[in-house]
């Protein structure tokens, strides 16, 4: 079976581009993805790759699809 890989620092990037692509504090976004503030801060900094990362990954994509939704249904 062939796994994907990823990198501390690639996990570390997706995560905070896509934080503030929307506009949230780390505390508004660990909200929002069912985790606490320091987990984000974990994930932001690389010192940590959950080893689920690709359902994180998928829960990040929701997160940002209803925030932008969201954004846009406001405006």
């Amino acid at each position: 079976m062939n796994k994907e890989k990823i990198t501390a620092d690639d996990f570390s990037e997706f995560v905070t581009n896509m934080r503030h692509s929307i506009g949230l504090t780390r505390r508004d976004f660990a909200l929002a993805m069912g985790v606490n503030k320091g987990t984000v801060v974990f994930w932001e900094r690389g010192k940590i790759v959950p080893c689920d990362f690709a359902s994180i990954i998928k829960t990040i994509r929701v997160v940002v699809k209803l925030r932008l939704r969201n954004k846009r249904l406001i405006v």
